[in-house]
């Protein structure tokens, strides 16, 4: 039974996070299960724990994680992935890989299901110090001056950026209503499934017959979306 797939938040290249070679091996082991059985798969943000792409550079790590990538993209598979909030994606991934990149949310029909797929940051009213830091970090000015920096210089001040979001995250926590609220919006505009990252919580839960999946992470909980003819499902790896 072909499937859709959808995974989040293995952070890759994260200094503070132990067991990366580990965590990558599983995520390996997880898209070749995804090459033999899936109709496509969604990356729904922060892959990498940094990102920021030059016009004419890419970062020199995970070799092993792109390589798959391309591999999938020579077997034909359709794969979609959304910018998380610690990386700037520019025309590496769709232009070497075949990886459609999304800088928002998006919608797709998938087994019926009307799904809204989105990485999740900043959906927490409150949470308005967070989407300050991501307009500042985002903006296309701060870019284009990152850019003029050495990758050499570059990289490392990235990687720099990155833990700074992840304190202004560390209590993400107590959003989860206000994500679960968020869920219910979409809900209500005639989505039948609500897909969602970035809070690193695993959970599927019913909401007034429909449904809402965080996927969880690949730091501590390895879980995954899934969608096929059985309906929307949360599933941990390995199976």
């Amino acid at each position: 039974m072909a499937a859709y797939y959808f995974f989040s938040d293995a952070h890759l290249g994260a200094p503070h996070i132990p067991r990366e070679a580990e965590r990558q091996a599983k995520i390996l082991a997880f898209l070749d299960h995804v090459k033999a059985s899936a109709r496509g798969l969604f990356i729904v943000g922060d892959l990498f724990d940094h990102w920021f792409e030059y016009r004419h550079a890419i970062p020199n790590r995970h070799a092993a994680i792109l390589a798959k990538l391309h591999e999938l993209k020579q077997s034909g598979l359709q794969m979609d992935y959304l910018a998380g909030n610690h990386e700037w994606l520019g025309d590496y991934f769709p232009r070497e890989l075949g990886v459609q990149v999304h800088h928002e949310s998006i919608s797709r029909e998938l087994c019926g299901y009307q799904c809204f797929i989105t990485h999740g940051d900043g959906a927490a009213k409150p949470d308005v110090g967070y989407r300050l830091l991501k307009r500042v970090i985002k903006h296309p000015m701060n870019i284009f001056l990152y850019r003029l920096l050495s990758p050499d210089l570059g990289i490392p001040l990235a990687s720099y950026m990155s833990q700074t979001s992840h304190n202004a995250q560390a209590h993400v926590e107590k959003w989860v209503e206000e994500y679960r609220a968020y869920a219910a919006h979409q809900l209500a505009q005639g989505y039948d499934v609500v897909l969602m990252g970035h809070t690193h919580q695993p959970k599927l839960e019913n909401l007034n017959g429909k449904t809402f999946i965080n996927l969880g992470d690949w730091m501590t909980h390895f879980t995954y979306g899934q969608i096929d003819e059985a309906g929307p499902q949360l599933k941990h790896w390995p199976a």
